[in-house]
């Protein structure tokens, strides 16, 4: 099986898709706060404008290899698809390009059903090897070291991991043990989403070092155990259509613009907190916010709603993978 060997790994659109400016991020370890720190208003812009960058994805994940290729700086890249993250442009899973270097081939990634889920907007995984530690994301899964031992106590400060990166640990209360959930509602999206406020746009990022609209959303419900799939255009498929003016906190807005053709798509989404507010990743260069939709450029935009919590069981959820929008 092969997994993600690096904290956060961009998924590109090509092997010729990433600049001189992109090196740090394509790295074993990956040096992601520096590459975010070299980025000015014009090259993170590039990313979206230029379709360079896909989504990220994170330690340890399973990926599936197409193919492999060699650039001209000699290189290597995999074309992969990533099967947690749905799309509509392969059925398999989101696919792109990730560096050979940024991939392992391990024994077995962590399922949902033994594994250790950070819960921090980061946490640090250490013991590692000669002494190192690596920065993780909100919502790595890794695989519990001992399920017998760890979950008997679940007083210990420290929870170990078997990773691709070798044994470590993790502190125990950045993270999410086997048998533990959070409760399906409106409140614990808000809670978990609010953390987030201030952190700054990043085009296609699914991780808590810079999220767009879409991995912001999908990476919250994801924390609940509702998959949705990666893109805002995607998401917009699934859920129960509720009309704009029956709105609750929980459900997902969806704004919609021309595209490269003139034709209105749904590109932006935000989750609905009720009492007229919305917590959302705006756009390039912007900062995740929570703000009014009332008398917003956002409110003229807004083009569909979406549901994915019970109103008629609270902390129940609907399965979002099964609901196509309109049944």
């Amino acid at each position: 099986m092969t997994c993600v060997a690096v904290a956060v790994a961009g998924l590109w659109t090509s092997p010729e898709a990433p600049r001189a400016i992109d090196v740090p991020a394509l790295g074993n370890p990956a040096q992601l706060e520096r590459w975010l720190s070299r980025l000015d208003d014009e090259t993170r812009l590039a990313l979206c404008k230029e379709k360079r960058l896909a989504t990220q994805v994170l330690l340890d994940t399973p990926v599936e290899i197409l193919e492999r290729h060699r650039d001209g700086h000699d290189n290597d890249w995999c074309r992969v698809v990533i099967p947690s993250q749905r799309s509509s442009l392969d059925e398999r899973g989101y696919p792109g390009w990730i560096p050979a270097a940024q991939l392992v081939e391990a024994e077995g990634c962590p399922a949902d059903a033994e594994s250790v889920v950070v819960m921090a907007p980061i946490a640090w995984l250490q013991g590692l090897s000669q002494g190192r530690s690596l920065k993780l994301s909100f919502l790595t899964r890794l695989k519990l070291a001992d399920p017998v031992t760890e979950v008997a106590d679940r007083r210990a400060s420290r929870v170990w991991v078997e990773t691709s990166l070798g044994r470590g640990w993790l502190p125990r209360d950045s993270v999410q043990l086997p048998g533990e959930s959070l409760p399906s509602t409106a409140a614990t999206l808000e809670t978990l989403g609010r953390r987030f406020d201030g952190l700054r746009y990043l085009w296609a990022g699914n991780s808590s070092f810079g999220y767009d609209c879409s991995g912001l959303v999908h990476s919250l419900f994801a924390a609940i155990g509702i998959r949705l799939p990666r893109d805002a255009h995607d998401q917009v498929e699934t859920g129960l259509p509720v009309a704009p003016d029956e709105r609750q906190a929980g459900d997902l807005l969806f704004f919609e613009k021309p595209n490269d053709t003139g034709r209105l798509v749904a590109d932006h989404v935000a989750l609905y907190l009720g009492d007229d507010r919305m917590l959302h990743a705006p756009t390039n260069n912007a900062r995740i916010e929570c703000r009014r939709l009332s008398g917003s450029r956002y409110e003229t935009q807004l083009c569909a709603v979406r549901r994915y919590l019970d109103p008629g069981d609270p902390g129940t959820a609907i399965p979002a993978g099964t609901i196509p929008a309109g049944t």
